[in-house]
């Protein structure tokens, strides 16, 4: 979980800002995006060691509940920004492997 909360960690640093603002009404690519996150999530829960160590032994029909219980406990806010980070971020870490690679995703935060 340390792992997984590190990363979310630099997925809502680089959404900036920005991502705070509210709006009452959700636009269709704003649920398309969140809907990647959540997809997000569930790799980020497949492949750090706390979740992996989880999931090892269960049938993967188990496997996907266990994964789909701990996504629906990811904050709103934490999806929300993640939906408002740069697309290529999300792209990079959905492909990467392990931690070290999704970590690899994260952009170095900009100075200035």
């Amino acid at each position: 979980m340390k792992a997984r909360a590190l990363v979310l960690l630099g997925v809502i640093v680089v959404a900036g800002a920005g991502a705070c603002e509210s709006t009452t009404t959700e636009s269709a690519e704003q649920a398309r995006r969140k809907l990647e996150c959540k997809r997000l999530e569930a790799h980020i829960f497949r492949i750090t060691p706390d979740s992996r160590a989880r999931l090892d032994g269960l049938p993967e029909a188990k496997q996907q509940a266990v994964i789909d219980q701990l996504v629906a406990k990811v904050p709103v806010e934490d999806l929300e920004q993640c939906a408002a980070a740069d697309p290529a971020v999300i792209t990079c870490m959905q492909a990467a492997p392990d931690v070290q690679a999704l970590r690899a995703c994260i952009p170095a935060p900009k100075k200035g």
